[in-house]
């Protein structure tokens, strides 16, 4: 991973584009949602990143080429508000991009990597997201330029959360010694996008580790007051398969109006030690009935109309203590029973009869005892779910690592 101590386990927070996107970015915006993620406890649960995304920087000075804020937006400027969200125990996050100019035409850090990484190290910026529009679109162009942003961060001395925004699958295999995270996919907007950053997801497990994670983006909550949101069961199963891959849990709901539904979501103290899970292992498909290859990338056209596939999946995510945390999802349109059977429990090491010596639903709370030959349920349609958590009884493997998909995709 890359050398700078920080995302050793997948970071969590807050980003506002899915709930802003560049309505209302303003210094007194960011400031409620600071007091917002601590009034909510999430702050006590891990959500200690709060990031700004686009929308924030106007201009560069002519003379010193720093990078302006809004001057109306952030009347104070940017270090005072990071200032005043380290003051609420938080961390503050900033975004930029590695092209000319950023997704909204805001100015760009192309060229001006040395002293935008200066000037976030002293306003005193602890994650910088860095996308990539307006930039030359291939392997060794992006990695050349994030390379420039990684180097220029490290120099400052202040360890910063480098999360590359850059949306192929290709950038898993270089991700490591560029970042502490990568956008595997387009950005996941909307319940077509979230399955194909799901379904690209399941040959990448391999490339992550402590203080290097897959990015399958944001979480979408249910809060119809966001810009973008999906159904309560999308929500929570997201959530739920978020923690199975071991993926950076974002809240890109509306944090300021979040509904009862999706806090109760995000403060599943059990969901998030899967996620949390010291191992830092992401977990693989151990059963599925969906299509391989193609799928949707790089385009937030083709990733919107995706024609989500009427099958199914089980993920099984290895947990320090030995045990599993398995995930059972529905993608269809309809209900769907779901069940791991013997060559399922075989590939998280449940061999010659062998089976867990417990279950339990980490959404129901409730243990359910000894597994028996096998474990089945019924989700309901677009998205049904469940989320289980497997102790003892297996001779630990290392799960589904999808080598041939992986090299088709990061080819």
């Amino acid at each position: 991973a890359l050398d700078n101590g920080v995302a050793r386990l997948p970071y969590m927070g807050y980003n506002t584009w899915y709930d802003f996107m560049c309505d209302n970015i303003n210094a007194s915006n960011v400031m409620k949602l600071a007091d917002t993620l601590v009034n909510l406890g999430l702050d006590k649960l891990g959500y200690t990143y709060l990031n700004l995304d686009d929308c924030w920087a106007v201009s560069r000075d002519k003379s010193t080429n720093v990078v302006q804020e809004d001057p109306k937006a952030f009347p104070d400027g940017m270090k005072a508000l990071a200032d005043y969200v380290h003051g609420k125990g938080l961390l503050f996050g900033i975004y930029t991009d590695r092209g000319t100019a950023t997704c909204a035409g805001r100015p760009g850090s192309q060229g001006f990597e040395g002293v935008d990484a200066k000037t976030y190290a002293a306003w005193g910026v602890d994650l910088v997201k860095e996308d990539s529009c307006n930039a030359e679109d291939t392997p060794e162009a992006a990695s050349e330029q994030y390379g420039k942003m990684r180097d220029a961060l490290n120099k400052t001395g202040r360890p910063m959360v480098f999360n590359l925004c850059g949306w192929h699958p290709w950038y898993a295999q270089r991700g490591a010694g560029l970042s502490n995270s990568w956008r595997i996919n387009y950005d996941g907007a909307n319940w077509n996008a979230v399955v194909v950053n799901a379904l690209t997801n399941t040959a990448l497990g391999g490339y992550a580790s402590p203080g290097a994670w897959n990015d399958p983006d944001f979480l979408l909550g249910s809060s119809p007051g966001a810009a973008v949101y999906l159904s309560e069961t999308q929500s929570r199963m997201q959530f739920s398969l978020w923690s199975v891959m071991a993926a950076p849990l974002i809240i890109g709901s509306n944090l300021l109006h979040m509904s009862t539904f999706d806090l109760a979501t995000y403060t599943n103290r059990e969901v998030i030690a899967v996620d949390q899970d010291p191992l830092g292992a992401q977990g693989a498909v151990v059963w599925g009935n969906c299509p391989s290859l193609p799928l949707p990338r790089a385009s937030k056209s083709s990733a919107a109309s995706f024609d989500v596939p009427n099958c199914q999946q089980i993920w099984a995510k290895p947990l320090a203590d030995g045990g599993y945390a398995v995930a059972f999802i529905n993608l269809a349109t309809g209900s769907a029973n779901v069940t791991c059977d013997d060559g399922c429990f075989a590939k998280m090491g449940y061999v010659g009869g062998k089976r867990p010596a417990n279950v339990r639903d980490l959404w129901m709370h409730s243990d359910l005892g000894a597994a028996g030959a096998t474990i089945s349920r019924t989700l309901d349609a677009s998205g049904g779910f469940a989320l289980l958590r497997f102790a003892g009884g297996a001779h630990r493997v290392e799960v589904g690592s999808g080598a041939e998909v992986a090299r088709e995709l990061v080819a």
